[in-house]
């Protein structure tokens, strides 16, 4: 009787040539998940399993597998390892930001913008989050409505008014959090916060991230 040798019982593992993620850098508000996606090449192997950990879990960490959490305000690196090639490592920088919500103090005044927002040559959706910031701190949210058959943004951002040789200090970012992509940029358009109003709902401004 002839035994065959382990060898011949198991089928020859084909190790990966190369395994990257498909993007290198996401941005997470607390509490939201995201996918990370390796690519492997060969893309036909009998195992793609990746093993998933980042090095600081108090600020994102994985949990079912390969999906994130953004757990507090911060930064991190999600590290990707194939199982079948342990030298087959690729990290993605992640950051963790708060949730925007809008301030309690009860500020004075206000300046609105009222705007087209168009992200990537497509209007803006219930998918982005558009804020207005003074000094890193939140002064408005957007609010979609519709005004004869088109979508039109109103930002109300509240703060003290300041004399005009002083608007330096409460100069205004916009910026957008597309949830989908998990993807934060700043808008390409800049104000003072001058207790005026920036466009009309018949004429609005236009703010547009390329």
């Amino acid at each position: 009787m002839v035994v065959a040798s382990c060898a011949e019982l198991t089928e020859p593992v084909t190790l990966p040539s190369s395994m990257t993620l498909e993007r290198h850098d996401v941005t997470l508000m607390v509490g939201d998940l995201c996918v990370i996606h390796p690519v492997f090449i060969p893309d036909s192997l009998s195992n793609n399993t990746v093993f998933w950990m980042t090095d600081n879990p108090e600020v994102a960490t994985f949990i079912m597998g390969d999906t994130l959490l953004g757990v507090s305000p911060g930064k991190t690196n999600a590290i990707a390892i194939a199982v079948t090639d342990y030298n087959k490592i690729d990290t993605c920088a992640v950051e963790v930001i708060e949730r925007w919500t809008l301030p309690e103090e009860d500020f004075p005044h206000e300046t609105i913008v009222y705007a087209n927002v168009v992200v990537h040559g497509e209007p803006a959706t219930d998918d982005h989050i558009i804020a207005a910031f003074i000094g890193g701190e939140v002064r408005g949210i957007g609010e979609m409505f519709e005004m004869r058959g088109h979508s039109v943004m109103r930002i109300r951002i509240h703060g003290d008014f300041v004399e005009p040789d002083e608007m330096d200090v409460q100069s205004v970012t916009l910026r957008c959090y597309t949830r989908s992509k998990h993807l934060l940029e700043t808008f390409d358009y800049w104000l003072y916060f001058d207790g005026e109003t920036h466009g009309t709902p018949s004429a609005p401004v236009r703010l547009e991230i390329r």
